[in-house]
């Protein structure tokens, strides 16, 4: 066997081992996002001196777009200034696939951010890494193929979690029972993370699609840019339609939505999450997620709500990235928290414990 097919074999075989480590910190940043966007969500509580229930539905929805809109705008531009060339060279095909994928992901972000204003970060984290047991659902429906006894058991395991998660199920000296009130456990915040997982669901199945097809490293600026652009027109159609009753010490939108977007240090961590949650990690998944199969990446993306637990544990209350105004009550370990979250997680192996072999994607 020549050199060069040695060598070509050795860097096949570890391509998938470098898409694993990068994923695995994809989903650390993306972990790191939940409790920094929960405390943005606070800070506008804060700002406006409103509670959580006093604030409407379409308000929180052009607050939640107008954040992304910021985060992403920033990421798009920065983008274009040190990625020249992945811009300039996106091919249509390319261009086009960034943008169906950005609309998949616009809609189940501002649903997760909706919701993280009424569940906590860890929750959220757990809720949305269900997205390991839709796919292979999903890939299931989509071939017309009964679901493996995996698949089956995965999810019976992935909704016992997430029924303890949520509180339906209480665990006292008599054992687990289902609660007295277990019908009002389940928020609004749940629904809202739940569907969204769905919708992340799709974005991932498009990825692995895409993955043998084109550049996937390129569909990114599409992806930003759409976006960018969803986000920008969900708040114009809103920002004045949603001021809250009490807005007396603002005489118009623009005054109003300056002082919350344009806060030094919210400014600050929108940025922050626009380099490191959003151009690392995309850039990072959209390149090597197709270098292993779908389901194999959703076994990677189901370490995120460890992630976000371990952020939340003590992120909130630390003097660094959130500062003092930002922060919030650490979360605690809780016996729902921890045995919901991991039959979440072992119903995501059980799931995904299949490997299957994948062909190393286009690359420009």
């Amino acid at each position: 066997m020549s050199s060069s097919v040695v060598e070509s074999h050795k860097n096949h075989l570890s391509q998938p081992m470098v898409a694993i480590c990068v994923l695995v910190g994809v989903n650390a940043l993306w972990g790191f996002s939940f409790p920094v966007m929960k405390s943005l969500n606070l800070q506008m509580e804060h700002t406006l001196d409103l509670s959580s229930n006093e604030i409407s539905t379409q308000l929180r929805l052009a607050f939640s777009a107008g954040m992304i809109g910021l985060r992403f705008l920033f990421a798009t531009i920065l983008l274009s200034i040190f990625c020249p060339r992945l811009v300039r060279m996106a091919t249509r095909a390319e261009w086009k696939a960034g943008c169906v994928v950005g609309l998949l992901f616009y809609f189940g972000l501002i649903l997760q951010v909706m919701g993280l204003a009424t569940i906590p970060a860890s929750r959220s984290g757990f809720l949305t890494s269900l997205t390991a047991v839709f796919t292979p659902l999903f890939t299931a429906m989509l071939f017309r193929k009964f679901p493996s006894i995996n698949v089956i058991l995965g999810i019976v395991m992935a909704l016992t979690g997430v029924s303890v998660l949520t509180g339906f199920f209480v665990i006292d000296q008599r054992g687990i029972q289902i609660a007295s009130d277990a019908m009002s456990r389940w928020t609004l915040g749940d629904t809202l993370t739940t569907i969204g997982a769905v919708l992340f669901t799709g974005q991932l199945m498009l990825v692995d699609y895409y993955g043998s097809r084109l550049n996937t490293a390129a569909i990114t600026p599409g992806m930003f840019l759409v976006v960018t652009i969803a986000s920008l027109i969900t708040f114009v159609s809103l920002h004045s339609l949603s001021l809250p009753a009490n807005n007396e010490a603002c005489q118009s939108p623009i005054a109003f939505w300056s002082s919350l977007f344009f806060q030094p240090i919210f400014f600050g961590i929108v940025c922050f999450l626009a380099v490191f949650c959003s151009i690392f990690a995309f850039l990072g998944m959209n390149k090597y997620q197709p270098y292993i199969s779908a389901v194999q990446a959703s076994v990677i993306y189901s370490t995120e709500p460890v992630f976000a637990s371990i952020w939340a544990l003590f992120l909130p209350t630390s003097r660094g990235l959130l500062a003092s105004r930002f922060g919030y009550a650490n979360e605690i370990v809780s016996l729902p928290l921890f045995l919901g979250g991991f039959l979440i997680l072992l119903a995501n192996i059980i799931a995904l414990w299949p490997r299957q072999q994948k062909a190393p994607p286009v690359t420009a």
